[in-house]
């Protein structure tokens, strides 16, 4: 089994990916990390391309990593809160896990 860890924080080290590898290792699965900082994700369109092929229409990092999640058996996302909600980087990669729904 296999276990995503996906960290959207920007700040290399931070606590946010500390907590993410401490709660990996906890698992006692194998594990990838994943610093979102390190790819190009852009917000869904909402213009529902992705509904007769389940891969989004946009043309960057978010189809690979969409892919990632959905084949790895758990995923864990650790967002931070930069302005009293979550950051933009880990919704627009929340958002790109919409294609995997439809089929």
């Amino acid at each position: 089994m296999k276990v995503l860890g996906v960290s959207g924080s920007p700040i290399k080290d931070s606590n946010t990916d500390r907590a993410l590898k401490a709660a990996l290792e906890a698992t006692g699965m194998d594990y990838e990390f994943v610093k979102l900082i390190d790819y190009t994700i852009a917000p869904c369109k909402a213009c529902l391309g992705c509904v007769d092929t389940n891969v989004c229409v946009i043309k960057d990092d978010g189809i690979a990593l969409a892919e990632k999640a959905k084949e790895a058996d758990a995923l864990i996302i650790a967002g931070f809160t930069p302005y009293s909600t979550l950051d933009a980087r880990t919704k627009a990669f929340i958002e790109r896990l919409y294609p995997l729904r439809h089929k």
